[in-house]
């Protein structure tokens, strides 16, 4: 006989555990999502110098020269769904929680996709000759240490909102990556995580 009611029952069970097994595969793609991760994987700073100092009465108001390049890379860790930028990804540069650089790295507005798994890569350059800065005596003093050790300790502040396909709600991004970033040309950067 050429199957009995042992091997129907074996057939059975088996399909209700692959049946099973396709759902758990489809709530564990689509039911949790991952946020994005933002690193920083290169930066180089030309120059940054004070380019004019006033001291008003309630604090220092200083002027920085610089050129700054950054790579700032935005990786879709969900392994099923796309993520779209709906809103303008904004990268500030600051020193001492003061911004002296702001560039929109994408125009946002679902144009810009990640694909699931990968990764987009987003420049930000930046010259300027006179870039105010409320700095304050302690800023100042700071600056000066950290210029004098060619080690400037800056931070960056990334902000956007992504949405994901098959999902309503947009989730934003606010993150800071603090960057050591050497005035050496031929000093290493590490890659930089942001939180």
């Amino acid at each position: 006989m050429a199957g009995g009611p042992r091997e129907a029952a074996q057939c059975c069970c088996g399909f209700i555990l692959g049946a099973l097994a396709i759902a758990g595969i489809l709530v564990a793609a689509y039911g949790f999502v991952t946020p994005v991760r933002v690193t920083v994987d290169a930066a180089s700073l030309g120059s940054l110098a004070l380019a004019a100092v006033s001291s008003p009465a309630n604090g220092t108001t200083a002027s920085f020269a610089y050129d700054v390049s950054l790579a700032v890379t935005v990786r879709n860790p969900n392994w099923a769904m796309c993520a779209s930028l709906t809103a303008p990804l904004v990268a500030e540069l600051r020193f001492r929680g003061h911004a002296f650089a702001r560039a929109q790295l994408a125009a946002g507005g679902g144009q810009d996709r990640i694909p699931a798994m990968r990764t987009a890569v987003y420049g930000m350059a930046g010259v300027a000759q006179s870039a105010p800065v409320a700095l304050g005596p302690r800023g100042a003093a700071a600056f000066a240490r950290e210029r004098a050790a060619g080690v400037f300790h800056l931070v960056l502040a990334v902000s956007g909102q992504v949405k994901y396909d098959g999902r309503r709600r947009r989730r934003a991004i606010k993150v800071t990556c603090p960057l050591r970033i050497s005035t050496s040309s031929t000093a290493a950067f590490a890659r930089v995580r942001c939180a």
